[in-house]
């Protein structure tokens, strides 16, 4: 038995460095690499009991193994746990962003509309808003502001919708780049582009990273003013297609946040009806370009009935 086991630890360890090593120059090509990235935080639960168990047994070269592995991810992911809360002139507008996967078979518009009073946003990003849910969370939503108007630039097609204390100057369905929605706000700072995202799972992660490629290239990079991208990307920070986008715009989180933030499933997802599955992967991001700073970043812990926890995050204009 301690053969067998010394073995399987062995090649496990041996099967994650690789996809540690791979990612740097395969990307998502492959599927050991695309797989290690996804579960990196997680491969932890394993690397640190396995490498203690091979070192209190003296196999060191399994534990120096396991280790190895551990010290890739630990110091990947070390900024995310360090304080890096953003600063900025006071003089200057911040405004709270709050992008937020309602999901589609969510109908409790009460318990999403709870949480979205509980943020106060001045943008919102919602996805998988179907019309009949939209009509009454607008309905509900009336009050957000205090009495203020709130703007609504809803695409039924997409169940994309976006809403501000800003009015819209136009709202347009992006073709040929996922679900995407673009809004035009008009700030007392000026105007802000807003690009309202939900890629879809199916198609698989190449069909993704040709759509935000051509999304970026075509219009976000066009764009000379402030530009917030955010919603459900249905990719981690880790993948490749994160890393295309990282290389034209910020991750609020990545800025500002602590921890992993992991946003996807929440509570309401249950094993067999029973146990609720724990918070695994982090797919929901806030971007934005050159013209913000990020002041504070996090996800918020109330799913409101969704399957997806909302991410907020509060920008400075500069």
């Amino acid at each position: 038995m301690p053969t067998i086991l010394w073995l399987a630890w062995w090649v496990l360890g041996l099967l994650l460095l690789a996809g540690l090593i791979l990612r740097w120059w395969t990307g998502d090509q492959l599927f050991l690499a695309r797989y290690t990235g996804y579960l990196m935080p997680w491969l932890l639960l394993a690397l640190l009991p396995g490498a203690l168990w091979a070192g209190l047994i003296q196999y060191r070269w399994l534990t120096a193994l396991l280790l190895l592995s551990a010290v890739i991810i630990v110091v990947n992911y070390a900024p995310l746990f360090w304080s890096r809360s953003g600063s900025f002139d006071p003089g200057v507008m911040d405004l709270k962003v709050l992008s937020y996967n309602t999901w589609s078979k969510n109908l409790d518009t009460g318990r999403i509309a709870g949480v979205i009073k509980g943020q106060r946003p001045d943008i919102l990003l919602l996805q998988e808003v179907k019309p009949a849910v939209f009509e009454r969370l607008a309905s509900q939503l009336q009050d957000l502001y205090d009495g203020h108007k709130v703007y609504f630039s809803y695409e039924p097609q997409l169940l994309l919708a976006v809403a501000s204390r800003y009015p819209a100057n136009s709202s347009t369905v992006l073709k040929g780049k996922g679900r995407v929605q673009k809004v035009v706000l008009n700030s007392p700072s000026g105007q802000i582009t807003v690009f309202n995202v939900h890629m879809l799972r199916r198609g698989g992660w190449l069909s993704r990273y040709r759509k935000v490629a051509t999304l970026l290239q075509e219009d976000i990079i066009q764009e000379t003013g402030p530009v917030i991208l955010a919603g459900d990307f249905n990719t981690t920070d880790q993948a490749e297609t994160y890393k295309h986008i990282s290389e034209v715009l910020k991750n609020a989180h990545w800025e500002s946040g602590f921890g992993f933030g992991f946003s996807f499933p929440s509570s309401v997802i249950k094993v067999f009806g029973l146990v609720s599955v724990p918070s695994l992967i982090r797919i929901d991001h806030i971007f934005f370009n050159n013209h913000f700073i990020s002041i504070k970043a996090g996800t918020i812990k109330d799913s409101g009935g969704s399957d997806h926890f909302p991410v907020m995050a509060v920008l400075g204009l500069k």
